[in-house]
């Protein structure tokens, strides 16, 4: 003789059985959709529609990463930004980078770039990761 008391509740000879409820993905994105409109607070939220809190801080992650799948992203604008790369100039340095025939032999070298930056290299010495080392160094912070 089983009785339903609610959706998630269902007593059996005096016992009561807790079952959990299973929202579907447009239920989901519905109440996830209420939780991003301005002002509106998440707890509050799950309360009015009998979910936990955390388990709509997940919903509303999934929802981001559009692992719902009734989230296209259709909802957000998109803005482009215009960009121009140009090359960028290196002021020279204390630092003298080796020649090809260098490349590869041992040896300890050290930079003392201004603002403070000092970097100490020993053992083999590859060119062109000095030459990477030293642009970096001199890129602006």
């Amino acid at each position: 003789m089983d009785t339903k008391v609610d959706s998630s509740v269902s007593v059996s000879r005096g016992t009561a059985i807790r079952s959990r409820r299973r929202w579907s993905v447009q239920e989901k994105v519905r109440i996830v959709l209420e939780t991003l409109e301005a002002g509106v607070s998440v707890p509050v939220i799950a309360r009015r529609h009998c979910v936990n809190a955390n388990q709509l801080f997940i919903w509303r992650g999934q929802y981001r990463r559009g692992e719902l799948g009734a989230n296209d992203n259709r909802d957000r604008a998109v803005n482009l930004l215009p960009v121009q790369v140009e090359p960028s100039i290196v002021p020279p340095s204390k630092a003298v980078i080796p020649d090809a025939s260098a490349a590869g032999t041992n040896g300890c070298i050290e930079i003392e770039i201004s603002g403070g930056r000092h970097v100490k290299i020993s053992g083999q010495i590859d060119a062109k990761a000095l030459r990477v080392l030293i642009r970096e160094l001199l890129r602006p912070c």
